[in-house]
């Protein structure tokens, strides 16, 4: 049957608008989360994970420096101004970029492959840090070697999704961005489909969640080679010749440019990844499965910020650098508040919902199979104290859009600085204090009850008492599975540190807050959340005792009541309150759903016409 040329052209324009990207998008975070509920049910919250987390720490963190951070921030853009100029160029510039990386990524693969038990016992089994702590790790050789052999198998994968990645931004360049978003869908695909198999089926254990790292990698790369092929063209020539003039060639001015733009940013991710790093360290002087409780609450709580913050701060980047190179500062103050208050506006009241339903919300996730109640708790518990970081992290998005598009790239990494060194410190701290929660958490219940009757001058030495305690309790390690709290709350303010850090160095250097345009604003929303977040609270503690939450379709219930009163009163707080981002993002979500829907209709339409022919 001939399809007409009409459909396809139809179809072409569905499948690479803006409302198909961001469903795809969507899409691919559903199938991340399916892929980390599939993790879950087969190994739940335990060392054996711990140390699977702690091996795809260090290949993760090699592609998340070297490649992702250098994607938007400079081989994009130089990719794009090549198509425009001089497309040999371009075709030029991208081999050997690939070559360069490629030959990186072994070099760096081979040499972390032949020392990988030293950075195994750097990363889970330091002696000296447990010598400082006070701590047994209880980490036996047999582990260490299972963390080597992990991460030498996912040591493959870097190289992988090195390459694939340039051909994403190759694809980019050429506006083909169906593809290249197809590609994290089909890496979660990858994920899901070799877990299932290779653990569930085939018995491998962890050493099959490893190879579908690989797997996953190989299906981001192969998905887009058919479209790849059909742009790219390259003139035949003679392969001795033309090796000659490439190496001869190999670092060239394009090349550098790249290495130049992409720098800052690649400094900024380091600092994010000696975070990573940091923690994982830390969680390994804790109870086993602390470390995969706190990753698998560190990706709920990414959620919100990667769908609805990436989004914003992706489409605000271009226009705030086009109103600064035109000079307008008031029209980019009005920009960058429009994107921050819309940010937020989305942002807080999905803190809070998270915040409340917290327990429910990690019980429908992952609560299957190997993922217990006590996995629940503890996991729970971690995403209530990450879920402050949300509106930090996604605050600290649009902040950096902003200095982007003004060409300043020095002043964030002030910001990330402070941000690893509250960290660091917190990370500490916070584990300590959240060790002996069993020894505070009393003392503090019983402080609250007494407030109402005890005079001021008992109270001061009550809470003088209480804080010399807290002091104390911050210096020594108890055993308590609320430690991992600490890895949590360190996170959360970490990120309050670079928010407010980079917020004031943007201020100092281009005008952007005020009363009027962001203060203001912002105090409504916050009021808004507040009374939402307490109202829920009471409607959450209602329906939990009237409804059987041993149940999942309970706990549906509890979480889709409470999450439904709490979004009206949020919408009718905005209307009281007259706050404009309601009616912003209403229109938005129109103006987007709208052609696409049209665009949709028009294609069965056509599709009718021509089966009637």
């Amino acid at each position: 049957m001939r399809i007409n040329r009409g459909i396809l052209k139809t179809l072409y324009n569905v499948v690479n608008s803006v409302g198909a990207i961001t469903i795809l998008l969507l899409i691919i975070k559903v199938l991340g989360f399916v892929k980390v509920r599939i993790i879950a049910e087969l190994f739940g919250v335990s060392r054996e994970l711990d140390i699977f987390w702690a091996a795809f720490t260090i290949p993760d963190t090699i592609f998340n420096v070297l490649v992702a951070g250098a994607i938007n921030a400079a081989i994009i853009p130089v990719f794009t101004n090549l198509l425009h100029t001089d497309e040999s160029k371009l075709k030029d510039v991208f081999k050997r970029l690939t070559l360069v990386y490629t030959l990186f990524f072994i070099v760096i693969s081979v040499s972390l492959f032949a020392f990988s038990n030293q950075v195994g016992e750097l990363l889970i089994s330091s002696d000296s840090l447990h010598k400082f702590l006070g701590t047994s790790d209880g980490i036996s050789l047999e582990n260490v070697r299972l963390f080597s052999n992990l991460m030498r198998i996912m040591l493959i994968s870097p190289i992988l999704l090195g390459a694939s990645s340039l051909i994403s931004a190759y694809l980019q360049a050429h506006r083909r961005f169906f593809t290249a978003t197809l590609a994290p869908l089909l890496y979660n695909l990858g994920m899901i489909i070799g877990s299932l198999i290779l653990v569930k089926f085939s018995k491998l254990g962890i050493y099959g969640i490893a190879w579908s790292v690989v797997i996953a990698s190989a299906f981001h790369l192969v998905i887009q080679i058919p479209e790849f092929a059909r742009i790219y063209k390259s003139v035949p020539e003679k392969w001795t010749a033309k090796f000659a003039k490439f190496v001869s060639h190999l670092f060239s001015k394009e090349i550098l440019v790249v290495f130049k733009l992409a720098l800052p940013r690649i400094i900024g991710l380091l600092g994010e990844q000696v975070n990573v790093i940091v923690n994982t360290i830390i969680s390994f002087t804790l109870s086993a499965g602390a470390l995969s409780a706190y990753k698998f609450a560190l990706s709920l709580h990414l959620f919100p910020v990667q769908i609805f913050t990436g989004a914003i701060s992706q489409v605000v980047l271009p226009k705030l650098s086009e109103e600064h190179a035109k000079g307008q500062k008031k029209a980019f103050m009005r920009t960058f508040n429009g994107a921050l208050k819309q940010t937020l506006f989305v942002i807080l009241p999905i803190s809070a919902m998270i915040l409340v339903l917290r327990l429910p919300l990690v019980r429908l996730a992952y609560g299957v199979g190997a993922f217990d109640w006590w996995a629940t708790i503890i996991t729970s518990w971690c995403l209530a104290l990450l879920a402050i970081s949300i509106v930090a992290q996604s605050v600290v998005a649009i902040i950096l859009r902003a200095f982007y598009a003004i060409h300043e790239t020095r002043l964030p990494l002030i910001a990330t600085f402070v941000s690893i060194v509250v960290n660091i410190l917190c990370g500490y701290y916070l584990t300590n204090f959240f060790s002996h929660y069993w020894d505070w958490r009393p003392i503090l219940a019983q402080i609250v009850s007494q407030l109402t009757y005890i005079d001021g001058k008992t109270l001061m030495q009550v809470l003088w008492s209480f804080l010399q305690d807290t002091f104390r309790w911050m210096q020594t390690r108890n055993l308590s599975d609320a430690s991992v709290g600490g890895l949590g709350l360190a996170l959360s303010l970490s990120f309050a540190a670079e928010m407010f850090v980079a917020g004031w160095l943007l201020q100092k250097k281009i005008k952007v807050f005020s009363w009027k345009y962001t203060y203001r604003p912002v105090f409504k929303m916050l009021l808004n959340t507040v009374l939402m977040t307490v109202t829920m609270y009471y409607v959450f503690k209602l329906t939990d005792f009237s409804l059987d939450t041993t149940r999942t379709l309970s706990i549906i219930g509890v979480t889709l009541i409470t999450s439904v009163y709490g979004g009206l009163v949020y919408v009718v707080g905005a209307k009281v309150l007259k706050i404009s981002e309601l009616d912003i993002i209403t229109q938005k979500f129109i103006t987007i759903a709208a052609p696409m829907i049209s665009t949709i209709k028009s294609v069965f339409r056509m599709g009718r016409d021509e089966s009637k022919k």
